[in-house]
């Protein structure tokens, strides 16, 4: 079993406030590797630290399909819209307004 960093034991704590916060039935669990386990209703999340030659920092898998998350606010955005069936993400959108009112 590979000993969890700092930062790998925040993340595993803000994942747990995360689904309590998003009123999301489910539980976060440490694989012996030392990848996270997300639980929630029929859903099962993998999480674990990219390897250093990628660019993400964080990889995110769902049976089959993995993909990568450059920071915790992308990793949580998209394990809450994988276990949070409510959930619509806001786009932001940015359009430049005229200089002087007309």
């Amino acid at each position: 079993m590979m000993p969890a960093s700092i930062l790998d034991c925040a993340a595993e704590d803000l994942l747990v406030q995360s689904l309590r916060a998003w009123r999301v039935r489910g539980r976060v669990f440490r694989e012996p590797g030392g990848a996270l386990l997300v639980a929630a209703g029929e859903r099962r999340l993998r999480i674990w630290r990219a390897p250093a030659d990628l660019p993400f920092r964080w990889m995110m898998g769902e049976g089959e399909r993995t993909r990568g998350a450059t920071s915790i606010a992308g990793l949580l955005r998209s394990v809450r819209a994988a276990v949070d069936p409510g959930y619509r993400p806001v786009r932001l959108r940015i359009a430049p307004l005229p200089l002087v009112p007309s």
